[in-house]
């Protein structure tokens, strides 16, 4: 296999010390946490990666949002490396990430000296890669310990019936396999032309029981894994889709999600999605069983809803230049009003059976009944058809 489609490059984190101050300070900082809380929440994180604006001219860093610690930035200094040419810096925040873009810096700068809070720190930029992406149909998402032959056919599924050409994966510190596994299982499989797999091994955070509104706002990891995969690699991409191993897309016969957003009045289509449970299919063997061997649904369709939505994106549309547009797990902040649009039979399959259980037990079929469950026929057909 050509290495050529295999695209590597690093990142540019920066943390304040381990045992220093300031510290970032979760949303209602004096209310009662559980115990463990603050070994998950990100207290330490200012830049998750830096590097060059699709533009060749701008440099962004991107990162958690930085609360009570925007003073600080505020009074931040970034100066170009070797020149030391001072940069102009402007942030973009939201509710779980930021964007810090500076401007100013001389053509080819390779690092960015950043001071703040007493602390000095150098970034190497990283390239930009969204030429290498451009006109692809990026699939996206973070993955840990998922099974790789689970991966495998997630990446099967949407290049079989989305055209799905490129595959951006950012791994949260797997512990059963190294990062070289997971490319060489997106490169095994056909027609995935383009692969980038991210060593992403920070703290996930968890929901903040102390909020009724907004509690998770805390995964400030992910929400900026999504930026990082906008702007620097998929910003000329066809379209872009996120969704998680455990979920696969669908839509009417003949057309594909990347084509529906493409085609859209705004370029955002949004998708809701449906439960499949973890009862085996009767020929599924004992071990190895991914999502082909998940049929059946519920019958009631209310138990069968799986409410969070999806989305897929055309990157290409102006309106997502936007700094201030943030993509999320389930929605797109700063998107214009009326942007998003549903066509008529698109969803997505929701595999309870593809599942590690870091949340909750999902794998765990208890006491579903056969008669409260129906096959998913087209499912079945659709996997036959496509040979998986």
């Amino acid at each position: 296999m050509s290495e050529t489609r295999l695209i590597r490059s690093g990142h540019s984190p920066a943390f304040l010390a381990e045992h220093g101050t300031p510290r970032r300070l979760p949303r209602a900082a004096r209310k009662a946490r559980p115990p463990g809380f603050f070994e998950r929440f990100e207290d330490r994180a200012l830049v998750y990666d830096c590097f060059r604006h699709a533009d060749g001219a701008r440099i962004l860093m991107v990162g958690p949002p930085p609360m009570n610690l925007m003073p600080q930035f505020r009074a931040a200094r970034f100066v170009a490396l070797p020149s030391r040419t001072p940069l102009r810096a402007a942030y973009h925040p939201s509710l779980s990430t930021m964007i810090t873009e500076l401007t100013g810096a001389p053509a080819g700068t390779p690092a960015v000296a950043m001071s703040l809070a007493g602390e000095e720190f150098v970034l190497p930029v990283q390239p930009n890669h969204s030429a290498d992406l451009a006109g692809r149909r990026v699939l996206f998402t973070m993955s840990k310990d998922n099974e790789l032959g689970w991966i495998a056919e997630w990446a099967r599924w949407h290049a079989a019936l989305h055209g799905t050409d490129a595959i951006v994966l950012f791994d949260n510190g797997s512990t059963r396999y190294g990062v070289e596994e997971i490319e060489q299982t997106l490169l095994g499989v056909e027609g995935i032309g383009k692969v980038v797999v991210r060593s992403w091994p920070y703290r996930y955070g968890m929901t903040d029981p102390a909020l009724f509104k907004d509690p998770f706002y805390i995964l400030f990891l992910q929400v900026s894994s999504m930026s990082v995969a906008l702007r620097r690699y998929a910003a000329r991409a066809y379209g872009l889709l996120n969704c998680d191993v455990d979920e696969l897309a669908s839509t009417p016969p003949g057309t594909t999600i990347f084509d529906l957003a493409k085609t859209s009045s705004q370029g955002l289509v949004v998708m809701r999605g449906r439960y499949m449970e973890p009862v085996a299919d009767a020929d599924a063997p004992a071990a190895g069983r991914t999502h082909r061997h998940f049929l059946r649904s519920f019958r009631d369709s209310k138990r069968a809803a799986s409410r969070p939505k999806k989305w897929a994106l055309d990157p290409r549309r102006s309106w997502v230049g936007s700094l201030d547009v943030h993509p999320y797990m389930h929605w797109i902040k700063g998107r214009p009003w009326f942007s998003k649009s549903t066509p008529e039979g698109i969803y997505y399959r929701h595999f309870r059976g593809i599942n590690t259980n870091w949340k909750d037990s999902r794998t765990e079929a208890g006491d579903l009944r056969a008669e409260d469950l129906m096959e998913d026929a087209d499912f079945r057909a659709l996997v036959a058809r496509n040979a998986f």
